[in-house]
């Protein structure tokens, strides 16, 4: 059986590398001799750190995964320094750009996997502040051989919608992810890694940039905090801001993913923008704070509720509150046990349901 696996691969983005290694694990212990092939942006290194796969080769596929990650949305927009007037007179004068973004949003095509079965698994849906961008999503989903989601507001707009949707989790919270064996650093002062990502998509999250700095900047306490950026290619404001500062960042030319894991350890706790950021402070013991710069952290917190949240509009004094109060003892056993049975649940059904498609072919 030929494989396509496609998400936001090749980006340098260590949670959606991390999602591509689960899924390589899982779909090559469970398919075996299955030819896998993963697709995604024009990049060398996911070759370097896929092992039983290929990355971005020119196959014709049995069925196509969308593998985990928030596939489809829409955000409010940040203001623009343009007025109303200067876009409108753009997209007169510009009329194959209003015509462009029609064809893509109101009738996306499926390409030339059109003729082959999908599955999307452990992935997230929403928020949507557009139409277009909901139905864009009923569109691609429609017709699917299994959807698996990681959540309940994505199940939930599956049940609106009429489609059939199985309530999974994230594949990383799955019995195929197992990270490596860990020595904790016996930091001589409580060590507290910070998570920070760009956020383009509205003016509420991208707040926190400007109040992590300052808070870090006024806290008072004997903590240290050192930021961490998984996605470098991507959150080139942050990685310009800290050019000249002491962090630590994800370059898959450098690490694996088990040498990475291994330095994320390291630190006493986390302060996450990012959804993989605290799923692996999680896994990893750490206690840790969620920014809520979107749904999908607040969503996070309430399925491991000793997640702490820090919520918007990102109250200093509420930060401070919360890191004077760390449970660094946490025990986060049950809440992840229950993530992984939904997970493993999941990409079990997944299971049966291809082997019954290809049954039928």
């Amino acid at each position: 059986m030929k494989i396509i696996v496609k998400g936001a691969y090749g980006e340098s983005n260590f949670g959606d590398d991390l999602l591509m290694l689960v899924f390589e694990e899982y779909l090559n212990r469970e398919f075996k001799n299955s030819q896998l092939v993963f697709v995604g942006r024009e990049k060398h290194y996911p070759n370097n750190l896929l092992k039983h796969s290929k990355y971005n080769l020119e196959i014709h596929p049995d069925v196509v995964v969308y593998g985990g990650g928030t596939q489809f949305f829409s955000f409010g927009e940040r203001k623009s320094k343009k007025t109303f007037l200067e876009k409108l007179c753009k997209a007169i004068l510009n009329p194959q750009m209003i015509y462009n973004f029609l064809i893509n949003k109101i009738a996306p095509s499926k390409g030339k996997y059109s003729d082959v079965p999908n599955a999307f698994i452990g992935f997230g849906l929403g928020p949507f502040k557009s139409e277009i961008a909901m139905l864009n999503a009923k569109q691609h989903m429609n017709g699917s051989i299994f959807i698996g989601v990681r959540d309940e507001v994505s199940f939930n707009y599956c049940n609106e919608w009429g489609i059939e949707s199985h309530l999974g989790a994230d594949v990383v919270f799955s019995s195929y992810f197992q990270i490596p064996k860990l020595i904790g650093k016996d930091n001589a002062k409580r060590k507290i890694g910070v998570i920070v990502r760009d956020w383009k998509w509205e003016e509420s999250g991208a707040l926190y940039i400007k109040r992590i700095k300052e808070f870090i900047e006024k806290d008072s306490s004997p903590v240290i905090y050192e930021f961490i950026v998984f996605a470098p290619l991507i959150d080139k404001e942050w990685s310009n801001y800290l050019s000249e500062r002491d962090h630590l960042v994800w370059d898959p030319d450098i690490d694996n993913v088990d040498v990475f894991l291994k330095k994320l350890n390291e630190y006493d706790g986390f302060i996450s923008a990012r959804y993989h950021g605290a799923i692996l402070g999680a896994i990893l013991g750490k206690p840790t704070v969620c920014i809520e710069i979107e749904p999908k952290l607040r969503i996070l917190c309430d399925q491991v509720p000793q997640l702490e949240l820090w919520k918007k509009p990102f109250d200093i004094s509420e930060l401070t509150n919360i890191i004077a109060n760390l449970n660094y003892e946490i025990d986060y056993t049950w809440a992840l046990a229950e993530r992984r049975k939904m997970a493993d649940d999941m990409l079990d059904l997944f299971g049966e349901r291809l082997s019954k498609e290809m049954l039928k072919s």
